[in-house]
């Protein structure tokens, strides 16, 4: 069994089959698409300055999500919950043990880091706070919503359903990649196999760049491949399922 992301990054062959139009220059094209994110009084909000130091942006991503997480799962809000010490320390060590597999390590230091990358965490979890908290018709919000696998692929997890719009979450320094925009459309075509969700649109939002990139799934699937959505998704299905059939040797 494979994941999806090893799905996306991987099986050249297939993707340049299915996906023929995803090109560098429609990738960048839509990268210049993207929408810039506002605050609560309408005022453009900043991207974060890395400093050129991105060696913590791994960890700052999973605690901020972690953060935004259970400030949806208790009501409560982020900045409340930061207040708690036990459970900042809870989330970075979560955090670290997924990253790294390392937590008699994290225990070992006390279960310190350093107070920056901590603030920081928590104002890119309250940067996805607020933008939800924009879209109040974008209802219910699910986080991790766990889609079927599929033949050689493996049950998977997005990011945040929020209503009929699935979003990925992205805090990087970097634009939007092919590859981020055939992991939306994976988790599209085993939704459409499974009928778990109703999934009209999809988005990759990156509060680090303070930018979001939305599409219909339509569109992207029409954009990507000149086919309807329920054709792509078929085909991406169909090579899943079939894969180990179509390989075997004999």
């Amino acid at each position: 069994m494979i994941s999806e992301k090893e799905f996306a990054n991987g099986f050249g062959g297939f993707w340049s089959e299915c996906l023929p139009f995803l090109t560098p220059q429609l990738v960048g094209e839509m990268n210049l698409a993207h929408e810039v994110l506002e605050d609560s009084d309408g005022k453009i909000v900043k991207p974060f300055s890395s400093g050129g130091d991105n060696s913590q942006n791994d960890f700052m991503a999973e605690t901020a999500f972690e953060l935004f997480s259970n400030a949806v799962k208790t009501g409560e809000d982020v900045l409340t919950l930061a207040e708690d010490q036990k459970l900042l320390i809870d989330v970075a060590s979560n955090t670290i043990s997924r990253l790294l597999g390392l937590k008699t390590y994290w225990r070992s230091i006390k279960q310190k880091f350093p107070k920056t990358t901590t603030e920081e965490s928590i104002a890119l979890a309250v940067r996805i706070e607020d933008f939800f908290a924009s879209r109040p018709s974008e209802r219910p919000l699910v986080i991790q919503p766990r889609l079927k696998g599929c033949g050689i692929l493996d049950s998977c997890y997005g990011d945040i359903m929020a209503g009929s719009c699935l979003y990925e979450s992205k805090m990087v320094d970097r634009n939007l990649r092919s590859a981020d925009l055939r992991q939306l459309l994976i988790y599209c075509a085993l939704n459409y196999r499974s009928q778990q969700y109703e999934i009209n649109r999809v988005a990759v939002l990156n509060v680090r760049r303070a930018i979001v990139y939305d599409f219909t799934v339509d569109e992207l699937a029409r954009k990507a491949s000149r086919k309807s959505a329920p054709e792509l998704f078929h085909q991406i299905a169909d090579f899943l399922s079939n894969f180990e059939t179509m390989h075997q040797t004999i």
